[in-house]
């Protein structure tokens, strides 16, 4: 068999790590990268019949990573994570996190036959929010549960 083209997301051939430490019951990874912090600007002066420049911000904001994890019995996902032990809502996690320095988190993703790697580091990661509510019935199988963690920019490795 030859090995895919075609990358394939799951089957432990995508990891991600948070302070170097892999992110267990990961479930779903969802990146939105920086964008534009203005819009394209056309100049287009009224005796021009097509536009003579068109200028960009040549700045972007914050990238978003929302992590969905499967919850656990032992702990609230977020406390699973390194330097976040004991931490039960929001409030102690935005505060914890100042104790925690700079922090990257790692995307690491693996071709399934020949083991190369390829990596994307985002640099200084801030939780800014947790999912603590949940809706529960009688069929519920598992109790998904959603950060969100902001960061400056990337750099693949």
């Amino acid at each position: 068999m030859t090995e895919s083209k075609v990358r394939v997301g799951g089957s432990g051939l995508t990891i991600l790590t948070f302070r170097s430490e892999r992110l267990a019951y990961l479930q779903t990874l969802q990146d939105t990268p920086p964008q534009p912090v203005a819009g394209a600007h056309v100049v287009q002066p009224i005796d021009e019949r097509v536009p003579i420049e068109i200028v960009t911000s040549l700045a972007v904001g914050a990238g978003t990573l929302r992590l969905t994890f499967y919850e656990l019995f032992s702990a609230p996902v977020w406390a699973t994570l390194p330097g976040l032990e004991e931490t039960n809502n929001l409030i102690e996690v935005l505060e914890k996190q100042v104790s925690l320095g700079v922090v990257s988190c790692r995307k690491i993703v693996r071709a399934p036959l020949t083991g190369e790697r390829r990596a994307r580091v985002y640099h200084n990661c801030v939780i800014t929010d947790i999912d603590e509510g949940e809706q529960v019935n009688i069929g519920t199988m598992s109790l998904p549960k959603t950060l969100t963690i902001q960061y400056t920019h990337t750099t693949i490795v």
